[in-house]
């Protein structure tokens, strides 16, 4: 296994952290969502989108770390404190089944819960679900996440309590 670490991400990461996610959702997801939906949900790689994800990071409400090798960036993962929300976690799949999603997650708990969160929910992907039970979330709902005007997709609202029984 090759040797990585996750890290807080700054703005220089924007670019390498577009293209995992576009590479995630275009080539992971692809057997769960027609073409229209991966692209509403990934549009290709551009500047528009490297300075919205260079603000994103600057801005600081986030919590954004990335999954590093020598290599490069190969995972990213985003909280959103306020909201007890997990917004995103990708990995670039030639980086696939290693560990750094496992440990990309574990790093946003460690956070969430440093900040005295006790919840976190998030809107799965279909083809996310089973990793996200697998690390301890339990299904809440089936949904629907608006992408765009025009674009919804399938999705599955999960949640993991930590540091205390759920809510009763």
């Amino acid at each position: 296994m090759n040797r990585f670490q996750i890290r807080t991400a700054n703005p220089s990461d924007a670019e390498a952290i577009i293209h995992v996610h576009y590479a995630a959702v275009h080539q992971t997801a692809s057997g769960f969502y027609p073409s229209t939906i991966l692209e509403a949900w990934s549009a290709k790689p551009g500047e528009t989108r490297y300075q919205w994800m260079r603000n994103l990071i600057a801005n600081g409400d986030e919590i954004v770390v990335v999954g590093e090798a020598e290599s490069g960036i190969l995972g990213f993962g985003l909280l959103i404190p306020k909201m007890e929300e997990l917004r995103a976690l990708y990995v670039h799949p030639a980086a696939g089944r290693r560990g750094i999603g496992k440990q990309i997650l574990h790093v946003l708990e460690t956070r969430a819960a440093a900040q005295s969160i006790l919840r976190l929910w998030l809107n799965a992907s279909l083809n996310a679900e089973a990793f996200y039970r697998s690390n301890g979330y339990t299904t809440l709902s089936r949904c629907r996440f608006r992408l765009s005007a025009d674009h919804e997709m399938d999705c599955v609202k999960m949640e993991k309590h930590f540091g205390g029984s759920p809510p009763g």
